[in-house]
């Protein structure tokens, strides 16, 4: 049986990468001795054929909030982690996307509002020659109230997902937008349409579906999924109207849904039409509201065929508080999901169906975690 490896990051001095066996369901160490920026919340394995890894590494980016932000290049090599480049983004980086062509990351800062590319060299480092100008959101609530004003107090760039043909998708939380941008020169962007999400929903992080029909966004205000059609050529593009799916677990009592924080929302690589979407927080709710639960739950969404309508949401109990790291290993058989504040890495087989899950492995030692990649 195969043995799989993987790389958690966060709030951690160093990378650290774990081996799992299915077969014996143990997690072991292989290797803590790479040093990372600091906060290296995010993180990406590249895969595009322009940065086409060897048999004894690859290309990884991730970012850094430290002294105004920056996006970093890095190289594994067998199981060390090398930084190879290092740019500022002026700003409070969340997210790093790899461009599908391999010809740089966008990086887009939460604090500050704005989006920012940054080209990728042929030795799989970032340049340090471009001009890279920062793309700053308008802010859509700025002489008005916002829906939720506390936290949405200024546009809040998140996640960016690409389309086929290059176009981007930049998750705005301050503005209840999804925003379209295009490349514009060498390293430039700029906006040329937009998404519009629910007043007060607070996009997070979106998928685009494998024909390109849909754009599917959970939500982190309103804990929600929306399914934008992209075939839809009215601007801006409203979601599906008929198309309601919460994933907060039954646990959560309703006059407690707004404590809640949506974190992250991936496919399953090998079934199309199986979505995996984070709740947080559930373990720190006001007293009053407290669940009793040992760890944040996973809803498990499961789409029709052709993907615009709900067939199931199920929930799957987790022991990691405050889920914000979570992905499917690149066959499809296991979840990883990472608790911020407690409960380590859990590995989860999740069944041919995809939704079928079974806890796998665990190491509750594994700690500060945001971020996970299958090597």
């Amino acid at each position: 049986m195969s043995i799989y490896k993987f790389l958690v990051t966060g709030y951690r001095s160093s990378f650290s990468i774990f081996s799992f066996e299915p077969s014996t369901a143990k997690i072991k160490p292989v290797s803590d001795s790479s040093p990372a920026p600091a906060n290296a919340t995010y993180i990406e394995l590249a895969d595009s054929p322009a940065l086409a890894a060897s048999e004894d590494g690859g290309y990884l980016f991730t970012i850094s909030d430290e002294q105004g932000g920056s996006g970093v290049s890095l190289r594994l090599t067998g199981d060390q982690v090398e930084i190879t480049g290092q740019r500022t983004v002026h700003g409070g980086p969340v997210h790093v996307h790899i461009m599908k062509d391999g010809s740089g990351i966008v990086v887009s800062n939460f604090k500050g509002g704005s989006v920012i590319f940054l080209p990728i060299t042929s030795s799989g480092a970032l340049s340090s020659s471009s001009e890279s100008p920062l793309l700053t959101l308008p802010f859509v609530y700025e002489s008005q109230t916002a829906p939720v004003p506390k936290r949405q107090d200024a546009s809040h760039a998140h996640h960016v997902a690409e389309g086929s043909d290059g176009t981007l998708y930049l998750s705005d939380m301050g503005s209840d937008r999804i925003w379209k941008l295009n490349r514009e020169g060498e390293s430039g962007l700029n906006i040329v349409g937009w998404l519009q999400a629910p007043p007060g929903a607070g996009p997070r992080h979106s998928l685009i579906s494998k024909d390109g029909k849909y754009l599917y966004n959970v939500t982190e205000l309103s804990n929600e999924i929306l399914i934008f059609p992209l075939t839809d050529c009215s601007e801006p593009v409203h979601p599906l109207p008929n198309f309601k799916c919460s994933i907060i677990p039954p646990s959560v009592p309703s006059a407690a849904h707004s404590y809640m924080n949506a974190a992250q929302l991936i496919f399953n690589p090998r079934i199309s039409n199986v979505l995996y979407a984070s709740n947080r927080l559930e373990l720190r709710l006001p007293r009053e509201f407290a669940t009793g639960e040992v760890g944040d739950a996973v809803a498990v969404i499961t789409l029709n065929e052709t993907g615009d309508k709900l067939v199931d949401v199920t929930y799957v109990r987790t022991g990691c508080d405050g889920v914000r790291g979570m992905r499917a290993s690149p066959d499809g058989k296991y979840v990883a999901v990472a608790g911020r504040y407690g409960g380590g890495v859990e590995i989860w087989s999740v069944g041919e169906s995809g939704a079928d899950w079974k806890l796998a492995g665990k190491d509750e030692k594994i700690d500060l975690v945001t971020d996970i990649a299958w090597l």
